[in-house]
């Protein structure tokens, strides 16, 4: 899955346009990739992401 098919699907199942949808993946991506930057070690970077990921999912609408 590329990037496009990504923020179609979000936009789909989000209602979301996919302007905004962009802006939000943008974001979150740099915000991911940040914080494994300034990870003391790369185990600890994915714990991070995991934990990131598993609060999403788990989040209720």
């Amino acid at each position: 899955m590329n990037n496009t098919e990504v923020l179609e699907e979000v936009s789909e199942k989000s209602g979301i346009n996919i302007d905004d949808c962009k802006k939000v993946l943008d974001a979150f991506e740099e915000v991911l990739s940040d914080e494994m930057s300034n990870s003391e070690n790369v185990s600890s970077a994915f714990d991070k992401v995991y934990k990131v990921l598993s609060f999403l999912k788990n989040k209720k609408r």
